[in-house]
């Protein structure tokens, strides 16, 4: 072959090459993406696990000051000492009280805990100094990485900072000092160290509530319990959220009883949310049902299962496929971990 001077011959390039190429490139990013994607969940797996931590130390610093972890809630105001007449609603959470204890002293100063945080009068939620609502801060220490909180679908949450951690009541929403499943933040009672007579390794008092919650899978029963479900569908009308700083209400029967009169923000007492679409609760859940199971119960969006605090501060990773009994007294793990007493027919594994 004749060239003209001053050109070289070039090589380049076949297009069955360029796609040979293209393809081990796509294969190697295949084979990359699912190892990246569980380092980045390790990674914030083990951001939530020291969350829970710190709010685990938070709640022992209560303990030390005041001799009891935070009462669960203050729903109610009662003017007359030893009277339940003429209740006026308050409705402050746990987590309130223990700002200080979580690097939030500031904020703890400026709420007035003897004025309801939602004014009736004013329709309008108490301000801070610099005139931003109070309840509507947000704290990371309160989120979970792995939950992606309302910036997706899920939509708006009333302008209320919600919380990845909430409070296990035991068995249900009712006050029942005698039930088998009291839990450490049982509505209307405060715990002690020493009412943990189970052994605090073996109690847990904090789990994972999921911004936008589970429920059973297409063809199970609403209340068969067991661990495991489905997300409730995307949009704010389904998803089912804790509030951080204010507990808005509890399940309607309780609030009806007469020995408690226990309010929602506006002066009502019906209904088991206050504002739905997203429905927003206290930041309790329910051991009646399973872990990732329905909405009342607890739920994470780690793969598998989610992260408990335990009454001694230690953080455990509970696999959602824990055994679990769908009612009292048929004993179960699941129960008995949310129980501060140990009843008959309770067994706990030695790793607990």
């Amino acid at each position: 072959m004749v060239t003209s001077p001053g050109r070289s011959l070039r090589k380049g390039f076949t297009l069955i090459e360029l796609l040979v190429v293209i393809a081990i490139i796509a294969i190697l990013v295949a084979l990359l993406l699912p190892a990246v994607q569980q380092a980045r969940e390790a990674a914030r797996r083990s951001s939530c696990k020291n969350n829970l931590k710190q709010i685990g130390l938070a709640l022992h610093n209560y303990h030390d000051v005041h001799t009891t972890f935070p009462p669960t809630q203050i729903f109610t105001y009662y003017p007359t000492p030893g009277s339940r007449a003429g209740g006026l609603p308050r409705n402050h959470s746990w987590i309130s009280m223990i700002l200080p204890m979580l690097e939030q002293a500031p904020l703890y100063d400026q709420i007035n805990f003897s004025a309801p945080m939602w004014d009736q009068a004013t329709s309008q939620f108490q301000l801070t100094n610099g005139g931003n609502t109070i309840v509507s801060t947000q704290i990371t220490t309160l989120q979970c990485p792995s939950d992606p909180g309302f910036s997706g679908s899920t939509g708006i949450s009333h302008g209320v900072a919600h919380t990845n951690y909430a409070g296990a009541t035991g068995w249900d929403w009712w006050f029942r000092s005698n039930h088998p499943v009291s839990g450490v933040f049982q509505n209307g009672g405060n715990t002690k160290i020493r009412d943990i007579t189970k052994g605090t390794s073996s109690t847990i008092m904090v789990g994972e509530v999921s911004t936008q919650s589970f429920q059973p899978a297409p063809g199970v029963a609403g209340h068969v319990r067991n661990g495991g479900g489905v997300l409730r569908p995307n949009g704010s009308g389904n998803a089912v959220f804790r509030a951080a700083l204010i507990a808005p209400q509890t399940n309607n029967d309780v609030m009806t009883a007469a020995q408690n009169q226990w309010t929602r923000p506006d002066g009502n007492v019906a209904g088991f949310w206050w504002r739905a679409g997203p429905y927003m609760c206290q930041p309790t859940y329910l051991a009646c049902f399973g872990l990732n199971n329905n909405w009342p119960g607890a739920s994470s969006r780690h793969t598998g299962g989610g992260q408990f605090l335990f009454a001694d501060g230690s953080v455990k990773f509970l696999n959602e496929s824990i055994q679990h009994s769908a009612a009292w007294p048929t004993a179960s793990l699941w129960q008995s971990l949310h129980s501060t007493s140990l009843q008959a027919g309770m067994v706990i594994p030695n790793e607990f």
